[in-house]
């Protein structure tokens, strides 16, 4: 099974937005829980953030490629109604994370495969603006 932290950096609508679109994505329907995290020290409040679990036919891969589809094309959405800038944050389960931005929205995919794969580096890098994977 794969396992994978989602963070929405932007209003908290913006988080509810993805919770529901991932939700009624058919090909992760039943994969997408809600949990809230402890206060960060210095911070008022939990955090919230969404978990995505993966049991694919297929490899990791097939995996990446569905969850990175989704939010590519939630991201574009955000940007072409005028969305504020929106920032999320992809973590796997033994810590390798990845930023994308609506900015980037058409990088989504290529990004989340990286990530969720164990890459440290896209073949053909996209510009540092991107997104980051970052390992654990």
């Amino acid at each position: 099974m794969v396992e994978v932290r989602v963070a929405v950096d932007g209003d908290s609508a913006a988080g509810e937005s993805l919770w529901d679109w991932l939700r009624q994505e058919p090909s992760l329907r039943g994969r997408v829980r809600h949990v809230s995290l402890p206060p960060q020290p210095g911070t008022m409040g939990s955090v919230s953030e969404l978990v995505v679990e993966g049991v694919v036919t297929g490899t990791i891969s097939t995996f990446a490629g569905l969850l990175g589809q989704s939010l590519s094309v939630w991201l574009s959405q955000r940007l072409s109604h005028g969305d504020a800038h929106t920032a999320v944050e992809i973590t796997t389960a033994d810590g390798r994370s990845v930023i994308v931005t609506t900015e980037r929205a058409a990088e989504v995919e290529q990004l989340v495969r990286l990530a969720l794969e164990g890459s440290t580096a896209p073949s053909a890098t996209p510009s540092a603006s991107a997104g980051d994977v970052q390992g654990g």
